[in-house]
Protein backbone atom coordinates (compact mmCIF):
# COMPACT_ATOMS: atom_id res chain seq x y z
CA UNK A 1 0.00 0.00 0.00
CA UNK A 2 0.97 3.64 -0.42
CA UNK A 3 1.56 5.80 2.65
CA UNK A 4 2.74 9.34 3.36
CA UNK A 5 5.41 8.81 6.02
CA UNK A 6 6.69 11.79 8.00
CA UNK A 7 10.39 11.04 8.42
CA UNK A 8 11.46 14.43 9.81
CA UNK A 9 9.79 17.81 10.37
CA UNK A 10 8.86 19.18 6.96
CA UNK A 11 9.73 15.94 5.14
CA UNK A 12 7.26 13.41 3.80
CA UNK A 13 8.24 10.27 1.92
CA UNK A 14 5.63 8.46 -0.14
CA UNK A 15 6.48 4.83 0.57
CA UNK A 16 5.16 1.47 -0.58
CA UNK A 17 4.44 -0.55 2.54
CA UNK A 18 2.91 -3.93 3.16
CA UNK A 19 -0.87 -3.77 3.50
CA UNK A 20 -1.70 -4.61 7.11
CA UNK A 21 -3.54 -7.83 7.90
CA UNK A 22 -6.31 -7.67 10.52
CA UNK A 23 -6.43 -10.09 13.41
CA UNK A 24 -9.58 -12.10 14.09
CA UNK A 25 -10.87 -9.20 16.23
CA UNK A 26 -10.05 -6.35 13.82
CA UNK A 27 -11.22 -4.77 10.57
CA UNK A 28 -9.26 -3.66 7.52
CA UNK A 29 -10.32 -0.27 6.18
CA UNK A 30 -9.53 1.25 2.79
CA UNK A 31 -9.09 4.92 3.61
CA UNK A 32 -10.83 7.53 1.48
CA UNK A 33 -10.30 10.97 3.08
CA UNK A 34 -8.40 12.42 6.02
CA UNK A 35 -8.20 15.95 7.34
CA UNK A 36 -4.90 17.76 7.84
CA UNK A 37 -5.53 18.78 11.44
CA UNK A 38 -3.57 21.17 13.64
CA UNK A 39 -1.94 18.13 15.25
CA UNK A 40 -0.50 17.02 11.90
CA UNK A 41 0.45 20.59 11.08
CA UNK A 42 2.46 20.82 14.32
CA UNK A 43 4.17 17.51 13.61
CA UNK A 44 5.05 18.82 10.16
CA UNK A 45 6.52 22.08 11.48
CA UNK A 46 8.26 20.35 14.38
CA UNK A 47 6.45 22.25 17.14
CA UNK A 48 4.95 18.93 18.34
CA UNK A 49 7.18 15.94 18.95
CA UNK A 50 6.33 12.27 18.39
CA UNK A 51 8.63 9.35 17.56
CA UNK A 52 9.48 9.45 13.86
CA UNK A 53 9.04 8.07 11.28
CA UNK A 54 5.28 7.79 11.50
CA UNK A 55 2.16 7.89 9.37
CA UNK A 56 0.12 10.90 10.56
CA UNK A 57 -3.59 11.48 10.10
CA UNK A 58 -6.51 10.95 12.48
CA UNK A 59 -9.55 12.71 10.96
CA UNK A 60 -10.20 9.74 8.71
CA UNK A 61 -12.99 8.01 6.82
CA UNK A 62 -13.01 4.90 4.69
CA UNK A 63 -14.64 1.72 3.47
CA UNK A 64 -14.66 -1.65 5.22
CA UNK A 65 -12.66 -4.22 3.22
CA UNK A 66 -12.20 -7.14 5.62
CA UNK A 67 -13.96 -8.08 8.86
CA UNK A 68 -12.20 -10.40 11.28
CA UNK A 69 -14.17 -13.60 12.03
CA UNK A 70 -14.46 -12.75 15.74
CA UNK A 71 -15.79 -9.22 15.23
CA UNK A 72 -19.32 -9.23 16.66
CA UNK A 73 -20.47 -5.73 15.64
CA UNK A 74 -23.02 -5.05 12.92
CA UNK A 75 -20.52 -4.29 10.14
CA UNK A 76 -20.52 -5.24 6.46
CA UNK A 77 -17.89 -5.11 3.74
CA UNK A 78 -18.22 -2.03 1.58
CA UNK A 79 -19.71 -0.09 4.49
CA UNK A 80 -18.84 3.59 4.78
CA UNK A 81 -17.28 4.48 8.15
CA UNK A 82 -15.69 7.26 10.20
CA UNK A 83 -12.67 6.24 12.28
CA UNK A 84 -11.56 7.19 15.78
CA UNK A 85 -7.79 6.94 15.31
CA UNK A 86 -6.51 8.45 18.57
CA UNK A 87 -6.42 5.29 20.66
CA UNK A 88 -6.84 5.21 24.42
CA UNK A 89 -5.16 2.52 26.48
CA UNK A 90 -8.14 1.88 28.73
CA UNK A 91 -5.78 1.04 31.57
CA UNK A 92 -4.31 4.26 32.95
CA UNK A 93 -5.80 6.34 35.77
CA UNK A 94 -7.46 8.81 33.39
CA UNK A 95 -9.09 6.14 31.26
CA UNK A 96 -10.41 4.41 34.36
CA UNK A 97 -12.08 7.59 35.69
CA UNK A 98 -13.82 8.32 32.38
CA UNK A 99 -11.33 10.91 31.12
CA UNK A 100 -9.93 8.89 28.23
CA UNK A 101 -9.22 12.10 26.31
CA UNK A 102 -6.40 12.63 28.84
CA UNK A 103 -5.03 9.07 28.45
CA UNK A 104 -1.45 8.94 29.73
CA UNK A 105 -0.40 6.47 27.02
CA UNK A 106 -2.16 7.63 23.86
CA UNK A 107 0.95 8.87 22.04
CA UNK A 108 3.62 6.71 23.66
CA UNK A 109 6.02 4.70 21.52
CA UNK A 110 4.53 1.30 20.83
CA UNK A 111 0.94 2.55 20.95
CA UNK A 112 -0.77 2.33 17.58
CA UNK A 113 -1.76 5.93 16.86
CA UNK A 114 -2.84 8.01 13.88
CA UNK A 115 -2.21 6.32 10.49
CA UNK A 116 -4.78 8.14 8.36
CA UNK A 117 -2.27 9.10 5.65
CA UNK A 118 -2.10 5.57 4.26
CA UNK A 119 -4.23 3.63 1.79
CA UNK A 120 -5.24 1.00 4.36
CA UNK A 121 -5.43 0.72 8.12
CA UNK A 122 -6.33 -1.99 10.63
CA UNK A 123 -8.61 -0.91 13.48
CA UNK A 124 -10.55 -2.26 16.42
CA UNK A 125 -14.35 -2.45 16.16
CA UNK A 126 -14.66 0.25 18.84
CA UNK A 127 -12.91 2.67 16.46
CA UNK A 128 -15.39 2.16 13.63
CA UNK A 129 -18.53 4.28 13.25
CA UNK A 130 -20.89 3.33 10.38
CA UNK A 131 -22.14 6.15 8.17
CA UNK A 132 -25.17 6.58 5.91
CA UNK A 133 -24.63 6.51 2.16
CA UNK A 134 -25.94 10.07 1.99
CA UNK A 135 -22.88 11.44 3.83
CA UNK A 136 -19.75 11.98 1.74
CA UNK A 137 -16.31 10.83 2.84
CA UNK A 138 -15.22 14.47 2.81
CA UNK A 139 -17.97 15.55 5.20
CA UNK A 140 -17.48 12.53 7.45
CA UNK A 141 -13.80 13.49 7.92
CA UNK A 142 -15.08 16.29 10.18
CA UNK A 143 -16.41 13.83 12.78
CA UNK A 144 -13.29 14.02 14.95
CA UNK A 145 -12.88 17.83 15.11
CA UNK A 146 -16.64 18.21 15.50
CA UNK A 147 -16.46 15.81 18.46
CA UNK A 148 -13.83 18.04 20.07
CA UNK A 149 -16.18 21.02 19.81
CA UNK A 150 -19.06 19.03 21.26
CA UNK A 151 -16.81 18.11 24.19
CA UNK A 152 -15.83 21.78 24.56
CA UNK A 153 -19.40 23.06 24.83
CA UNK A 154 -20.48 20.21 27.09
CA UNK A 155 -17.58 21.12 29.38
CA UNK A 156 -19.11 24.60 29.65
CA UNK A 157 -22.52 23.09 30.49
CA UNK A 158 -24.20 25.45 28.07
CA UNK A 159 -27.97 25.86 28.24
CA UNK A 160 -30.43 26.83 25.53
CA UNK A 161 -30.78 30.57 24.83
CA UNK A 162 -27.51 31.47 26.52
CA UNK A 163 -25.21 33.95 24.81
CA UNK A 164 -21.99 32.37 23.55
CA UNK A 165 -18.92 34.31 22.44
CA UNK A 166 -16.65 32.43 20.01
CA UNK A 167 -13.25 34.09 19.83
CA UNK A 168 -11.57 33.18 16.55
CA UNK A 169 -13.21 32.15 13.28
CA UNK A 170 -10.85 29.44 12.10
CA UNK A 171 -12.17 25.97 11.38
CA UNK A 172 -12.58 25.11 15.06
CA UNK A 173 -14.39 28.36 15.77
CA UNK A 174 -16.74 27.61 12.88
CA UNK A 175 -17.38 24.06 14.10
CA UNK A 176 -18.17 25.46 17.55
CA UNK A 177 -20.65 27.76 15.83
CA UNK A 178 -22.39 24.86 14.08
CA UNK A 179 -22.65 22.83 17.28
CA UNK A 180 -23.84 25.86 19.27
CA UNK A 181 -26.68 26.41 16.83
CA UNK A 182 -27.84 22.83 17.40
CA UNK A 183 -27.79 23.52 21.14
CA UNK A 184 -30.02 26.58 20.87
CA UNK A 185 -27.42 29.22 21.76
CA UNK A 186 -27.24 32.80 20.53
CA UNK A 187 -23.79 33.21 19.02
CA UNK A 188 -21.30 36.01 18.52
CA UNK A 189 -18.18 35.30 16.46
CA UNK A 190 -15.21 37.64 16.85
CA UNK A 191 -12.36 37.67 14.33
CA UNK A 192 -10.28 40.39 12.63
CA UNK A 193 -10.23 38.60 9.25
CA UNK A 194 -13.04 39.85 6.96
CA UNK A 195 -13.23 36.64 4.89
CA UNK A 196 -13.63 34.52 8.01
CA UNK A 197 -16.25 36.90 9.36
CA UNK A 198 -18.14 36.50 6.08
CA UNK A 199 -18.05 32.72 6.48
CA UNK A 200 -19.29 32.97 10.06
CA UNK A 201 -22.14 35.16 8.91
CA UNK A 202 -23.00 32.73 6.09
CA UNK A 203 -23.01 29.83 8.56
CA UNK A 204 -25.61 31.58 10.68
CA UNK A 205 -23.83 33.45 13.47
CA UNK A 206 -26.23 35.85 15.17
CA UNK A 207 -23.55 38.52 15.51
CA UNK A 208 -20.18 38.87 13.78
CA UNK A 209 -17.69 41.48 14.99
CA UNK A 210 -14.21 42.74 14.20
CA UNK A 211 -12.40 43.05 17.56
CA UNK A 212 -9.95 45.58 16.10
CA UNK A 213 -12.88 47.95 15.48
CA UNK A 214 -15.54 46.91 17.98
CA UNK A 215 -15.11 47.17 21.75
CA UNK A 216 -16.03 43.57 22.58
CA UNK A 217 -16.94 44.09 26.28
CA UNK A 218 -19.12 47.08 25.38
CA UNK A 219 -20.79 45.10 22.59
CA UNK A 220 -21.42 42.24 25.00
CA UNK A 221 -23.21 44.51 27.45
CA UNK A 222 -25.17 46.15 24.63
CA UNK A 223 -26.71 42.95 23.26
CA UNK A 224 -27.28 41.24 26.63
CA UNK A 225 -28.98 44.03 28.52
CA UNK A 226 -25.82 44.85 30.45
CA UNK A 227 -25.08 41.27 31.57
CA UNK A 228 -22.26 40.09 29.28
CA UNK A 229 -21.73 36.66 27.73
CA UNK A 230 -22.70 33.69 29.86
CA UNK A 231 -20.24 31.40 28.06
CA UNK A 232 -17.20 31.80 25.84
CA UNK A 233 -14.85 29.61 23.81
CA UNK A 234 -11.39 30.95 22.95
CA UNK A 235 -10.11 29.35 19.75
CA UNK A 236 -7.56 32.07 18.92
CA UNK A 237 -4.07 31.91 20.48
CA UNK A 238 -3.70 35.70 20.53
CA UNK A 239 -3.24 36.84 24.19
CA UNK A 240 -5.29 40.00 23.60
CA UNK A 241 -8.17 37.80 22.46
CA UNK A 242 -8.24 36.07 25.84
CA UNK A 243 -8.15 39.22 27.97
CA UNK A 244 -10.89 40.85 25.90
CA UNK A 245 -13.03 37.74 26.25
CA UNK A 246 -12.73 37.71 30.06
CA UNK A 247 -13.78 41.37 30.21
CA UNK A 248 -16.90 40.47 28.20
CA UNK A 249 -18.25 37.86 30.62
CA UNK A 250 -21.33 38.03 32.79
CA UNK A 251 -21.26 37.02 36.44
CA UNK A 252 -21.21 33.22 36.90
CA UNK A 253 -20.01 32.86 33.31
CA UNK A 254 -17.85 30.01 31.99
CA UNK A 255 -14.89 30.32 29.63
CA UNK A 256 -13.11 27.47 27.87
CA UNK A 257 -9.54 27.83 26.62
CA UNK A 258 -9.91 25.62 23.57
CA UNK A 259 -6.84 26.78 21.70
CA UNK A 260 -3.31 25.57 22.40
CA UNK A 261 -0.44 28.04 22.77
CA UNK A 262 2.97 27.32 21.27
CA UNK A 263 4.64 29.33 24.01
CA UNK A 264 3.81 29.34 27.71
CA UNK A 265 1.21 32.03 28.29
CA UNK A 266 0.30 33.40 31.68
CA UNK A 267 -3.43 34.08 31.95
CA UNK A 268 -3.95 37.87 31.74
CA UNK A 269 -6.82 38.14 34.19
CA UNK A 270 -7.46 39.77 37.55
CA UNK A 271 -7.98 36.99 40.11
CA UNK A 272 -10.41 39.24 41.94
CA UNK A 273 -12.67 39.21 38.87
CA UNK A 274 -12.80 35.41 39.07
CA UNK A 275 -13.44 35.55 42.81
CA UNK A 276 -16.08 38.25 42.92
CA UNK A 277 -17.97 37.21 39.79
CA UNK A 278 -17.73 33.44 40.32
CA UNK A 279 -16.18 32.95 36.89
CA UNK A 280 -15.19 29.48 35.75
CA UNK A 281 -12.13 29.28 33.48
CA UNK A 282 -11.37 25.83 32.15
CA UNK A 283 -9.81 24.05 29.18
CA UNK A 284 -10.52 21.04 27.00
CA UNK A 285 -8.29 18.51 25.31
CA UNK A 286 -9.64 16.24 22.60
CA UNK A 287 -12.90 14.40 23.14
CA UNK A 288 -14.49 11.33 24.69
CA UNK A 289 -15.94 8.32 22.89
CA UNK A 290 -19.47 9.61 23.48
CA UNK A 291 -18.58 12.92 21.85
CA UNK A 292 -17.32 11.11 18.74
CA UNK A 293 -20.54 9.12 18.47
CA UNK A 294 -22.60 12.30 18.84
CA UNK A 295 -20.54 14.02 16.14
CA UNK A 296 -21.12 11.14 13.72
CA UNK A 297 -24.84 11.21 14.43
CA UNK A 298 -24.99 15.01 14.07
CA UNK A 299 -23.38 14.74 10.63
CA UNK A 300 -25.51 11.74 9.67
CA UNK A 301 -28.73 13.52 10.66
CA UNK A 302 -27.77 16.53 8.51
CA UNK A 303 -27.83 18.84 11.52
CA UNK A 304 -24.60 20.58 10.50
CA UNK A 305 -23.25 21.50 7.08
CA UNK A 306 -19.45 21.32 7.02
CA UNK A 307 -19.05 21.58 3.24
CA UNK A 308 -18.23 25.34 3.36
CA UNK A 309 -15.25 24.50 5.58
CA UNK A 310 -13.52 22.31 2.98
CA UNK A 311 -10.94 24.74 1.61
CA UNK A 312 -8.95 22.35 -0.58
CA UNK A 313 -8.08 18.73 -1.23
CA UNK A 314 -4.68 17.20 -1.81
CA UNK A 315 -3.21 13.83 -2.77
CA UNK A 316 -0.18 11.71 -1.94
CA UNK A 317 1.76 13.31 -4.78
CA UNK A 318 0.93 16.86 -3.67
CA UNK A 319 0.87 16.41 0.11
CA UNK A 320 3.57 19.01 0.80
CA UNK A 321 1.58 21.56 -1.16
CA UNK A 322 -1.49 20.51 0.80
CA UNK A 323 0.32 21.19 4.07
CA UNK A 324 1.45 24.60 2.87
CA UNK A 325 -2.17 25.43 2.12
CA UNK A 326 -3.31 24.07 5.47
CA UNK A 327 -0.71 26.19 7.27
CA UNK A 328 -1.78 29.36 5.49
CA UNK A 329 -4.01 31.90 7.18
CA UNK A 330 -6.70 31.49 4.53
CA UNK A 331 -7.65 27.82 4.82
CA UNK A 332 -10.22 26.16 7.05
CA UNK A 333 -9.64 22.44 6.44
CA UNK A 334 -7.56 20.73 3.77
CA UNK A 335 -8.32 17.05 3.12
CA UNK A 336 -6.07 14.30 1.81
CA UNK A 337 -8.05 12.23 -0.69
CA UNK A 338 -6.41 8.85 -1.02
CA UNK A 339 -7.62 8.00 -4.52
CA UNK A 340 -6.78 11.38 -6.05
CA UNK A 341 -3.76 11.28 -8.33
Amino acid sequence: MKAAVLTAPGKFEIQELQTPVPSDNELLIKLKACGICTLEQRLYTGTMKMPLPLIPGHEATGEIVTIGPKVVGDFHTGGKVALDLVLRCGECYYCRIGKSNLCANRFKKGQRALGGFAEYIVVRPSQVHPLPDSLSYREAAFAEPLACCIHSLKRLKVAMTEDLLIVGAGVMGMLHLLVAQCMGLRTTVSDPDPARRDTARALGADFVIDPTVTDVPAFAREITGGLGYSCCVVTSPAPVAFSSAVDSLAKAARLNIYTAYEEKMMIPVDANAIHRNELLITGTEGRLEEDFLQAVRMLSFGKVDVKPLISATTSFSTIDEGFRTALSKHAFRVLLEHETI
